[in-house]
């Protein structure tokens, strides 16, 4: 008997659940953005404990946040709470000789690169779980525990009897963000077993934005694998947004309010509250503008309260500079430098290039610069001019090609030199790619251009002037990525950060410094002191104190205080020692440090507050599974081409993955409110004007204001 509820919807979910257990099968709840999941997990759990007390039970999450926010509510010393990848690791890191030749295989099969893996892992060494990997030294990341542990349960089918002793019940959360070697464990290997237990899986396909997840199990649904118990009512948002999310989602979720009078959507009177949604455009994109008018509106919106309102923006990219971090986001995203070592590396791997790793910088780049100029001057004459007219067509699909009106020289040479140069019949080469992605095929003619750009600019010239003697071996192993700087967000102050940050040890050694000044200036004087302790700082007298309260007052305020002059003074104070990550750091990417040093660190306090859920901005990925009372979501791709509102708006379903990738990531932004939730587009056509108004009941032209 299922524990008793005052929901009756959340009691007949359960007992169906139940049911199936009964009967021996695995089990998938589906339900749609605010139902209320976690819930009937934990349901779930309390009720298999209290008809098994005795049993163990797994219940494996994406992150950390997610196993403290489940312990926190089941304490049971028979429930096991994991990440995905640390459960995995526990199954595999005792059979510590299956694994070294599990690493061989993989290396001799060329899914990790060890050189002489045989020689390397025959010695007396311990494979290891780490946040890195070093695969010579048997160190495994999160990536590689995924790939190690499914090859082990095909290798070794004794782990799936293993597995299965230990826990009757497997649960899953948010499966559909699970990569699909790890569904395959539970859903495919562990059947060669015959012992006995339940994979159940929670979650809500049409939420599954992130390119690692499985985004859905109807291939083991039609195998009959896995039954499935559907969850339709909304207990977070108002009527008109889950009316307004049901009509996105492609599936047999149609969401209803809660009959749970206590459901935060329900008023006291009984009834689901209405909300507010409103789609808002204009010609030219002035974000100021847009919340000068939300905020007349009376209906609590503050982008000054990051707890309760938030403006979601596609990429971190279109933040950045609303944020305050800008010059981080343009070094670690669009350093001209490191974009030409990546495309010239990039040319000479793709076309086998036998080259010299001991010329200079400047000798490879005038290399390949003089061996394309030929083909791309002499033969195509190509029009820099031409590239501004491009953004028109982009999205066009080249079988329209000969239809359009835009001609211009670039396109059409461009498109038959490139036919005649790679001999691609025309018609395969019109059928499959639009404008852009055929363009986008051709991005190594540009590189052979970027040396001069870089030189008509004299900031970039002053960058190049410092790189160019140095060895192109020593250049090309200097590695930056914008996941490098904004990697673990987290939405709100009290989260925990999830495991396997691609943070890298410069922006850890600031977050360090910035953790230990915020301390300081939450007057969290307990924990600041006895970091300052840990780190040998004693503070002796009155003076001291009086010395360190205006040096740290300085790092704080200061304009012009640099990041560097930061990193520095935050040694010499014992505030964070400089350690070997960063000193390998500043030694391994020389270049990208005297960039970075000379940032004003007023900057790195921005994106600091960012990362950490302080201000209003976030990105439309970060923001699933969080809720807000007001929602701003603009819609710019950003330049992304993974993703098209447009195409949203128009039902341009013949680039179906597109379309699908952009549906989702829409649902999941709507679905955050919990009471307002405004919509932005930018000079939106008649065809996406008509659809907004059978999605949103009122539409506002702010030109017209």
């Amino acid at each position: 008997m299922v524990t008793e509820r005052l929901d009756i919807q959340d009691q007949l979910e359960v007992l169906s659940i139940f049911e199936h257990i009964d009967n021996g099968h695995n089990f998938l709840l589906s339900g749609g953005a605010g139902s209320g999941k976690t819930y009937s997990l934990v349901s779930v759990i309390r009720q298999v404990i209290k008809e098994n007390p005795t049993i163990k039970i797994a219940c494996l999450t994406y992150t950390n946040a997610a196993v403290k926010e489940i312990e926190d509510r089941i304490n049971h010393k028979n429930l096991k709470v994991s990440t995905i990848h640390d459960f995995l690791w526990d199954c595999i890191k005792n059979f510590q000789s299956e694994l070294k030749l599990a690493l061989i295989q993989l290396a001799e099969e060329e899914t990790f690169i060890i050189d002489d893996p045989e020689k390397t892992l025959s010695e007396n060494i311990e494979i290891q779980y780490k946040e890195y990997v070093r695969l010579r030294e048997g160190i495994i990341s999160h990536d590689e525990v995924i790939t190690i542990s499914e090859y082990m349960f095909i290798k070794y089918p004794k782990l799936c009897d293993i597995l299965k002793d230990k826990f009757k019940f497997i649960f899953i959360d948010e499966y559909q963000d699970t990569n699909e070697q790890v569904i395959r464990i539970f859903l495919d290997h562990l059947r060669i077993s015959k012992k006995q237990s339940i994979i159940g899986l929670f979650g809500d396909s049409m939420q599954s934005i992130y390119d690692d997840g499985i985004g859905n199990i109807n291939l083991y649904l039609e195998k009959d694998y896995v039954k499935e118990v559907v969850k339709n009512q909304n207990r977070r948002n108002p009527k008109k947004i889950y009316k307004l999310a049901n009509n996105l989602r492609t599936d047999n979720v149609k969401q209803e309010h809660s009959s749970d009078l206590s459901a935060p959507n329900i008023l006291p009177n009984g009834n689901v509250k209405d909300g507010n949604i409103l789609f808002l455009y204009s010609v030219e994109k002035n974000t100021e503008k847009i919340k000068h008018y939300l905020k007349s509106l009376n209906q609590s919106w503050d982008f000054a309260n990051s707890k309760t309102t938030k403006e979601l923006n596609l990429t971190h990219n279109l933040i950045s500079a609303q944020a305050g971090f800008s010059t981080l986001m343009e070094i670690y995203d669009e350093d001209p430098i490191i974009n030409l070592k990546k495309d010239l590396s990039e040319k000479i791997k793709n076309e086998n290039l036998n080259i010299e790793d001991e010329k200079t910088f400047e000798e490879i780049v005038n290399e390949l610069k003089l061996e394309s100029r030929s083909y791309l001057l002499d033969e195509i004459k190509l029009d820099l001019e031409a590239l501004k007219e491009f953004d028109k067509v982009k999205d066009l699909s080249i079988v329209n090609f000969s239809d359009l009106e835009f001609k211009h020289k670039l396109l059409i040479e461009l498109k038959e030199k490139t036919i005649k140069q790679k001999k691609i019949p025309k018609k395969n080469l019109y059928k499959y790619i639009t404008i852009e992605e055929f363009v986008g095929e051709l991005n190594f003619i540009t590189t052979v251009l970027k040396k001069d750009k870089i030189l008509s600019n004299e900031t970039h010239r002053l960058f190049y002037e410092k790189i160019k003697d140095k060895s192109f071996n020593e250049i090309k192993k200097i590695y930056i990525d914008k996941e490098n700087l904004i990697d673990d967000k987290r939405e709100l102050d009290d989260q925990n950060s999830k495991k396997g940050s691609k943070r890298d040890n410069f922006i850890k050694h600031l977050f360090k410094i910035q953790n230990v000044l915020r301390f300081y200036s939450d007057k969290n004087f307990p924990e600041f002191f006895r970091v300052m302790k840990r780190n040998g700082t004693t503070i002796k007298t009155i003076n001291d104190k009086r010395v360190l309260k205006n040096n740290i007052e300085q790092l704080l305020t200061n304009q012009n205080t640099t990041i560097g002059d930061v990193i520095d003074r935050a040694d010499e104070l014992g505030i964070v020692k400089k350690d070997d990550k960063i000193d390998n750091f500043i030694h391994s990417s020389e270049y990208i440090y005297d960039r970075l040093k000379e940032v004003s660190y007023q900057e790195f306090i921005k994106l600091y507050d960012y990362l950490e859920g302080l201000t209003p901005f976030s990105t439309q990925h970060k923001t699933k599974g969080n809720e807000f009372d007001n929602v701003l979501v603009i819609l710019d791709n950003g330049n992304w081409t993974k993703y098209n509102f447009n195409y949203l708006f128009t039902n341009r379903i013949d680039r179906a993955s597109v379309f699908e990738r952009t549906q989702k990531l829409f649902y999941v932004c709507c679905t955050r409110s919990k009471e307002n939730l405004a919509v932005y587009f930018q000079n939106p056509s008649t065809q996406v004007i008509e659809t907004a108004k059978n999605w949103f009941e009122e539409i506002i032209d702010l030109d017209k204001l």
